[in-house]
């Protein structure tokens, strides 16, 4: 028959073990739901990333474009610099009447929930642009104004760094996963 002092021990030993199951109760109860939300948070953070690689891979072409096309308009330009009228109302070029389209194309991306600060500033260069070459295009011939050229010149540049830099992003981001 047990003793007084086996029953006491018994009690407290259940006391104990239910103290320390409820610890680890609590532990679980607080790691696992943290876990589990890392592991989510780890899973979102890596489909934006694939989401975000193949919209650059779709949006590659345009880069090209992008590039060919503002560094066509820049040589130009540069070979009309030696006069100093304005001549960007004789001036036949694919980038000045692709702004537009360039610049719609990259407004589906601005408003989606991936961010690349190098997209963003090109998107902002060709919504720029785009908005010299209307308040260029609204003017009288005669009142056509040699800073819109100028500013377009400035845009086309930081256009084509831009546009560079993206497309050496993607090829290697590319090439390191071969």
């Amino acid at each position: 028959m047990p003793t007084q002092a086996d029953l006491i021990f018994n009690q407290e030993l259940a006391a104990w073990v239910q103290a320390v199951g409820s610890v680890i109760a609590i532990f679980v109860a607080i790691s696992v739901p943290l876990y589990l939300n890392r592991l989510e948070m780890r899973r979102d953070r890596t489909l934006q990333n694939l989401q975000k690689q193949k919209y650059f891979v779709t949006l590659l072409p345009t880069l090209y474009r992008i590039k060919r096309y503002s560094e066509d308009f820049l040589s130009q330009m540069q070979q009309s610099q030696q006069s100093a009228e304005n001549i960007l109302h004789t001036l036949e070029t694919e980038y000045l009447e692709l702004i537009p389209v360039f610049a719609k194309e990259l407004h589906i991306f601005v408003h989606s929930q991936i961010y690349d600060a190098s997209l963003n500033q090109l998107a902002f260069e060709l919504f720029h642009s785009e908005e010299i070459l209307q308040q260029h295009l609204l003017q009288p011939n005669d009142r056509k104004q040699l800073r819109h050229q100028n500013l377009l010149i400035s845009h086309g540049q930081h256009i084509q760094a831009l546009s560079m830099n993206l497309i050496e992003h993607i090829e290697n981001y590319y090439e390191a996963g071969k």
